[in-house]
């Protein structure tokens, strides 16, 4: 888990973590278009957090390449950075809100494909935003800026294979083996989360298994025995040997990764007072992150495909290791719908802490 970590955020562009920031520029465009793109990617429907991890980062990357864009035609520098994808260039005195705005708004209406009222809502948030900036030279260069990254950015990530219609399908119900439900139990949801993402093209690796990390431990190890132990006492709905404080921070946890660490990171940018331009290379460097992150764990999920604890614990008679006994009425605090390993918020939790550390 940690080498996946490392290496997705260490091989992030340099330019994004550790470029100079040039003089202070107008605030707000970036943290406000970012909050607007939280909520479009939380209502993509269908989708799970490493989709709409990976979403987010493709609209950050549009902002960030904006705002570069029209940044270096200001500046004497030329540019205050590489772009990540869209190397556009801006004409002098370009309306770096306009272009922030359509960066944001173009990759995320038309990357969310789905919840038309959620789409229409983004929609409506961009007219009355431009509707604000005064019209003229400077805002219309500005939307063309913003267009015309965000464009190149979806050309560049059009054959990601995000959009592919894989139907998962149930292996053997073998020991170890994950098995997803038809419909909701106590003991898991419904379907194979976020599957098409073990087959998504990452922004900053080769390929999709290109961090595939190790596989978990034999179900026969001792490792695994003390494991299964541990998540048997702790980890049940109706555990006595998980205080109400350990019940608090697994309810604390629990929230959507995404929502949660997109609010996180906003906010730091926010309170650190952050320019534009600092504000957009933070939040592009942080989704590139989290969101290739969240693409090689699923990638490693659904190809390791280890079963749930419920799963584990409920036929511990089966999995050849004479230490763990079966508790078939076991039911977990947390249900779920995908591979347990590796776990999906450590994979998130993991980066995006990296990151952070690195950029700050």
């Amino acid at each position: 888990m940690k080498k996946l970590i490392v290496t997705t955020v260490a091989a992030l562009s340099t330019a994004l973590l550790f470029s100079a920031p040039p003089a202070l520029a107008q605030q707000g465009a970036v943290t406000q278009w970012h909050a607007n793109a939280q909520t479009l990617v939380a209502a993509f429907t269908g989708r799970g957090n490493a989709a709409q991890a990976y979403t987010m980062a493709l609209i950050q990357v549009a902002v960030y390449d904006a705002t570069v864009a029209v940044r270096g035609a200001d500046s004497k520098d030329k540019r205050p950075a590489k772009p990540f994808i869209a190397d556009i260039g801006a004409p002098a005195g370009a309306d770096l809100n306009a272009a922030i705005a359509t960066a944001a708004f173009r990759v995320g209406y038309e990357r969310v494909n789905s919840n038309p009222t959620a789409r229409s809502n983004y929609s409506n948030a961009y007219n009355a935003y431009l509707a604000a900036i005064p019209d003229g030279q400077a805002k219309t260069d500005g939307i063309a800026v913003g267009e015309a990254t965000a464009q190149a950015v979806l050309a560049a990530r059009s054959k990601d294979n995000f959009y592919n219609t894989s139907t998962y399908s149930n292996p053997a119900a073998n020991p170890g083996v994950w098995q997803s439900v038809l419909a909701a139990t106590p003991y898991a949801t419904a379907g194979a989360n976020d599957y098409a993402m073990a087959f998504t093209m990452p922004l900053s690796a080769s390929s999709p298994d290109a961090r595939r990390i190790k596989p978990p431990p034999r179900l026969t190890s001792g490792k695994y025995r003390r494991d299964f132990e541990e998540t048997k006492a702790y980890g049940s709905l109706t555990s006595t040997t998980r205080t109400p404080a350990m019940t608090n921070v697994v309810q604390f946890w629990t929230e959507s990764g995404f929502t949660l660490w997109s609010r996180n990171v906003r906010d730091i940018v926010t309170a650190r007072g952050l320019d534009e331009f600092e504000a957009a290379r933070a939040l592009a460097a942080f989704s590139v992150a989290t969101g290739d992150a969240m693409l090689a764990c699923f990638e490693s999920k659904y190809a390791h495909m280890f079963w749930r604890p419920w799963q584990g614990i409920q036929r511990a008679d089966q999995d050849g290791n004479a230490r763990t006994h079966p508790e078939p009425a076991w039911a977990p605090t947390v249900r779920a719908n995908h591979p347990e390993y590796p776990a999906g918020h450590g994979c998130y939790a993991g980066s995006a802490t990296k990151v952070l550390e690195l950029l700050f």
